[in-house]
């Protein structure tokens, strides 16, 4: 399927379609001021890893470039653009309220003039086995919550989706048949502190062991 290596991947922050419930797809919307300020908590968050990612991969859309360039203000470095890592063009539905098109929301049905699950799909595919294979530290994978939602179901799982700016870590598990990878994510505390924890989207049940 995909090289079970270690990477991290990341939701962009909240953006202007998201606030109001409308389905973006391909559209290029905006961060609003929510969504910037989670990307400088992604930041921080970013700055704690005990192996931090060498390169940073994002789509074309302004909402995962501008993430990708804010969380790169604690790494500086190497940034990459590639369209393989894009949201689901969802043809016609695109600017429609989510209550309009749950079809694409609940499962996976082909949006009018849009894109199907197996070309998503395809290209997924293509992007991960391109940067796992060619890079030896982990990658950082800024993107889409539909990505995240393809990725998974790669792998027979279905996951709903996951928060704007919510950082995921992806470590190799051999012992685990079915998905090949522990999975994590980070939370800043009050204290300024990052807790990490084994995200239960993936797994269940939560274990919390805080850095």
């Amino acid at each position: 399927m995909i090289p079970a290596k270690h990477f991290y991947m990341i939701r962009h922050g909240e953006t202007v379609a998201n606030a109001a419930r409308i389905m973006a797809g391909s559209m290029d919307t905006p961060l609003n001021e929510n969504g910037k300020e989670q990307a400088k908590i992604a930041s921080q968050i970013v700055s704690h890893l005990q192996i931090k990612p060498n390169v940073i991969i994002h789509s074309q859309l302004s909402r995962a470039r501008d993430t990708a360039h804010t969380i790169n203000t604690s790494l500086n470095v190497e940034i990459l653009e590639d369209t393989d890592f894009a949201e689901l063009h969802a043809g016609d539905w695109e600017g429609v309220s989510y209550d309009l098109c749950n079809k694409i929301l609940s499962g996976w049905e082909t949006p009018p003039n849009g894109e199907s699950f197996e070309q998503f799909i395809t290209r997924l595919k293509r992007g991960k086995n391109k940067y796992l294979a060619e890079k030896n530290a982990p990658v950082m994978i800024v993107c889409h919550g539909g990505v995240f939602r393809a990725f998974a179901k790669m792998y027979g799982l279905d996951i709903l989706g996951v928060r704007n700016c919510h950082l995921y870590e992806f470590e190799p598990d051999d012992t685990n048949e079915k998905f090949p990878w522990k999975v994590w994510h980070y939370d800043l505390l009050e204290n300024g502190k990052v807790e990490r924890v084994q995200a239960s989207v993936f797994h269940n049940p939560e274990v919390a062991i805080a850095l």
